[in-house]
């Protein structure tokens, strides 16, 4: 008997809770860090419902969960993310921000099963680029993407706020994200003001 078909649909906000043996089997095998206090399924569901209002206020999707299914169970999911290039680009790019193939699934068509999703996403919000992210040490998950014609990108830096504040020489004791909707425009600048202002050198 032939091997039973790979189905990629997308997942619907009310079916998060059913990805999660395999996001729990991702996170064991990519040893990937959750901070401490997110709920990864809820954000999940919050970003699907608000690419779902997108669409129904006639603009286009912003972001799409996709599971690929044989025969009606999960074997893989991808998180597809639409965004902007910025400045110097006329086209957005549909972000992989995650991918997994149930390791008893793996070399049965489910990975090129979710690309092709992908693509068709890309397609259907008018991308011009899709883009995974995979660590350098995934040797085998880069390779299979160089055969679909992924190269490297420029080196992406990312600092924590908190550490970048404090190299640059900006007061840390205070947090921008405290600046409450109490306080009056006039207010709120003078207080991003304090916090922007590098601390003067203090002399011996």
């Amino acid at each position: 008997m032939g091997r039973s078909p790979v189905v990629v649909r997308p997942l619907a906000a009310a079916e998060i809770d059913s990805l999660a043996p395999l996001w729990a089997e991702f996170l064991d095998q990519e040893q990937a860090p959750v901070p401490g206090g997110v709920d990864i399924a809820e954000r999940v569901r919050e970003r699907i419902l608000a690419s779902d209002g997108s669409v129904h206020a006639g603009r286009r999707p912003t972001y799409r969960v996709v599971v690929a299914e044989v025969d009606g169970g999960p074997v893989g999911f991808a998180s597809l993310s639409v965004v902007d290039r910025g400045l110097l680009s006329s086209t957005g790019a549909v972000v992989v921000d995650v991918v997994h193939v149930s390791s008893s699934y793996r070399k049965h068509g489910v990975g090129t099963a979710l690309l092709r999703e992908a693509a068709g996403f890309a397609d259907e919000v008018a991308a011009g680029d899709v883009v995974v992210n995979v660590p350098p040490s995934q040797r085998d998950v880069n390779r299979f993407f160089a055969r679909y014609g992924f190269a490297p990108m420029v080196v992406r830096r990312s600092a924590p706020i908190g550490q970048l504040r404090r190299r640059l020489g900006v007061d840390p004791r205070l947090d921008p994200r405290d600046i409450t909707v109490d306080l009056t425009p006039v207010q709120r600048s003078l207080r991003r003001r304090v916090l922007l202002t590098p601390r003067r050198a203090v002399r011996p």
